[in-house]
């Protein structure tokens, strides 16, 4: 029996796992250094270009561009001299015309000439593509400060790729906090929001078949219409082989590629374009490296998932009929596909009993297998890709077996298990629920019981 014991807060924290929300912390860590640092140096200049920057026109006076060494190497900044007038609103005399505006003449460029070092970072044949753009004497829109007009820039380009970087630095907090408190979900709350939580029936046989129930006098018995509605190539149904979160890891892997996709665009920038200063140069690559890491740990996450899903091979188990009734013989057929090495595969039909109930203020659960029938073993064999293993055999329940039963605190159910033992790979196991229905005498043949009874008495 496998008993469940949920006792004092301090108790349940000092056993639990600590590398899943140490993980999720650190995401959470750095997916917020990041975003903090993104915010401040580039979403608030964008916001400010949007918010206090004003359109006008303006006349180009003058085009240049310039030359700077940047850490031994020249780089080029293209300019224009330009011309525009400001309306000066504060002048309320009609008659005064000359104090209607003000003219400014000012080298600008783009918002990085704002700044006292300019904007050096064109090559030579971008800077000259940009600059001949603009022809001497030509009137052209402008962006001016309102608090300020001798700010004004010529060159204004909206940047997909830094609102898709925010987007992904968001989403990265907003994944590892949710990672970090949905991994203490049954830890720091009270016991009685564990006991609601346990009713739910978190981890049981039937949680995939657990949705809408018949509406026969068994009320209380899971419906087979999840598993009825998978039909199977050889026999009538194929069954479903535990839960696979597939639609979750397209997510995650889609993630994950555009996060290491601009994690190694920015490293190769900082890489082919240095800081200037040693402890810019040394702080930025600290930061892109730590950024790129976390990229590397979604993508060990995601290839380790593919694995465990994917990596043993495909398993298929289709049986002849369902629901199940006790005495009667279905047929199954395994199919396992894969290069694979076994050194053992079972397949079994288990019965579990589930029990909840509380003691004072702690909430226990005990799970204890009540029936195992093993239906198939096959050991030391090979799979290849040109031979499959397909392999049919029978299997029947006892006369008196209990059929599947679920109510809030009592649960009976019903499932088969595939456990492999493959070289280099820990023990698999693959969990198909199944439904049984109250067995009807009329249904079953004499064969079936006749068949069930000389079960029953070679197995005395």
């Amino acid at each position: 029996m496998r008993t469940v014991y949920k006792g004092s807060i301090f108790r349940r924290l000092f056993r639990r796992r600590w590398g899943e929300p140490l993980a999720f912390a650190i995401m959470f860590a750095v997916g917020l250094v990041f975003f903090l640092i993104h915010v401040k140096s580039w979403v608030v200049p964008q916001l400010t270009l949007l918010q206090e920057f004003v359109q006008t026109k303006g006349v180009v006076l003058e085009t240049r561009v310039l030359e700077k060494q940047v850490d031994g190497k020249l780089m080029y900044s293209p300019e224009i001299f330009l011309q525009f007038d400001v309306h000066n609103p504060k002048n309320t005399n009609p008659k005064d015309k000359d104090l209607e505006k003000t003219t400014y003449k000012i080298w600008t460029f783009n918002e990085k000439h704002l700044h006292a070092n300019g904007d050096f970072s064109y090559s030579k044949n971008d800077a000259d593509k940009l600059i001949s753009n603009y022809k001497v004497g030509e009137t052209i829109d402008c962006w001016y400060r309102v608090s300020n007009p001798s700010f004004v820039v010529v060159y204004r380009q909206f940047s997909f790729s830094g609102w898709f970087f925010l987007l992904l630095l968001f989403s990265l907090l907003l994944l590892g906090l949710l990672g970090f408190c949905f991994s203490f979900r049954l830890r720091p709350v009270s016991t009685e929001h564990q006991a609601v939580l346990e009713t739910v029936a978190v981890n049981s046989p039937l949680s995939t078949l657990a949705g809408d129930t018949r509406s026969t006098a068994w009320s209380t018995i899971p419906d087979v219409k999840i598993v009825n509605e998978s039909p199977g190539t050889h026999l009538a149904f194929r069954l479903p082989l535990g839960n696979q979160p597939i639609f979750p890891l397209v997510g995650l892997t889609l993630f994950t590629i555009a996060w290491v996709v601009v994690a190694v665009a920015i490293m190769v920038h900082s890489v082919l374009n240095p800081a200037s200063e040693l402890y810019d140069m040394i702080g930025g690559t600290l930061l892109r490296s730590l950024f790129l890491g976390v990229g590397f740990f979604l993508l060990f996450i995601v290839v380790r998932k593919y694995i465990l899903i994917f990596g043993a091979g495909l398993m298929l188990l289709e049986i002849s009929d369902h629901p199940i009734y006790p005495g009667r013989r279905y047929r199954l057929l395994l199919i396992v596909s894969g290069v694979l090495q076994f050194h053992e595969l079972s397949v079994s039909i288990i019965c579990e009993e589930v029990a909840r109930f509380t003691q004072g203020t702690d909430t226990a659960t005990n799970r204890r297998h009540v029936f195992k029938q093993i239906i198939f073993r096959k050991t030391d064999f090979d799979t290849s890709a040109d031979t499959p293993l397909n392999e049919e055999f029978f299997a029947q329940l006892p006369i008196g077996a209990m059929h599947s039963f679920r109510q809030e605190n009592n649960e009976i159910g019903w499932k088969i298990n595939i456990t492999a033992r493959i070289a280099g790979w820990h023990e698999i196991q693959r969990e198909c629920p199944i439904v049984v229905r109250p067995i009807i005498m009329n249904d079953t043949t004499p064969e079936d019981l006749n068949s069930s009874i000389i079960t029953k008495l070679s197995s005395k």
